[in-house]
């Protein structure tokens, strides 16, 4: 059950950030889709994201590393959604993550990315 904690706009963005019980991760939607910070190293949270992907069904296309692995990314797809998880270290122990689901070039579909979003936090 989710729990509505706060709603935020700003000049840039909208956001809705909404806490489960016991959750580890507030999670906020974003214009894109929905991002939060994780607890977890960076590799950590990105094999969740693949294990997400997994239990979701996503067919990966693939995954990139840059700055010595302080960013990663992984790419999929589910039926006609093309979705990305980009992770971002924070911290050792925190890793920031956006999940965003497209259904088009221009549209996108929040309420899958909060769904593979909340599949990452609760592993």
């Amino acid at each position: 059950m989710l729990a509505l904690a706060a709603v935020v706009a700003s000049t840039s963005a909208c956001f809705v950030v909404a806490a489960g019980a016991g959750a580890g991760a507030a999670i906020a939607y974003t214009n894109r889709g929905a991002s939060a910070s994780v607890p977890g190293t960076i590799d950590a949270v990105f094999d969740r994201s693949v294990s997400a992907f997994g239990a979701l069904s996503v067919n990966e296309t693939g995954r990139a590393t840059e700055n010595s692995g302080a960013l990663r990314r992984l790419e999929g797809k589910q039926g006609d959604r093309e979705i990305i998880v980009e992770l971002k270290r924070n911290t050792d122990d925190v890793t920031a993550v956006e999940v965003i689901a497209k259904k088009s070039v221009v549209e996108y579909d929040k309420e899958l990315a909060k769904k593979v979003l909340d599949r990452i936090v609760a592993n």
